[in-house]
């Protein structure tokens, strides 16, 4: 063999290594599918107040129910209200971000959504999984107020790629419903 080709060997051997090292001991168990279950949830509370944040030091990996606890906080850039909440946000270890105000962090409960009769009611914006707390199917997109924005994003199983998004603003006349399709991956 030549050196180059050793030197290439040798490369790619270090780097499927580093990789596999990296997965083994720094990806967080929060990325299991098991631990977007209550019992399984390493998330703990916290109440924190306007910082840069990095998770494993701050907050614990895991899934997180977000409310604002000041008249006005932002979170990545988003203003959220006094009493808004945002539903299972996933944070990864040694993620980092910023916030402003005063927010509470509590682990989330993963609970079938609200359904009222052939409606089905989602509450708090956030990250909802489809087969454990929103059913599959066939689904007609709409909103109860135009004075709330509409932003639904629909990931593949590895969350990476979008399958469909959905972007209605404030006061946008929306002139026919939106149909989707969830299935359960």
């Amino acid at each position: 063999m030549t050196l180059n080709k050793s030197i290439a060997v040798l490369s790619l051997l270090v780097l499927v290594g580093g990789f596999l090292i990296y997965k083994a001991f720094f990806v967080s168990s929060s990325d299991s599918e098991d631990t977007r279950k209550t019992q399984n949830n390493t998330a703990s509370y916290k109440m924190l107040k306007s910082q840069k944040i990095i998770v494993g030091k701050d907050i614990d990996p895991g899934y997180y129910d977000i409310k604002s606890l000041d008249k006005e906080s932002d979170f990545f850039g988003d203003k959220i209200h006094k009493n808004d909440v945002l539903h299972a946000v996933p944070f990864h270890m040694n993620e980092n971000f910023s916030i402003k105000g005063k927010l509470e962090f509590k682990p989330s409960e993963f609970e079938e959504v609200e359904k009222k009769g052939q409606k089905t009611i989602i509450k708090d914006p956030g990250y909802y999984k489809v087969g454990a707390e929103i059913q599959a199917g066939n689904y007609v997109l709409s909103r109860t107020s135009h004075t709330i924005r509409v932003f639904v994003d629909i990931k593949d199983k590895t969350e990476t790629e979008s399958l469909q998004t959905i972007q209605w603003e404030i006061d946008e006349n929306v002139k026919k419903p939106i149909e989707i399709e969830l299935e359960k991956i």
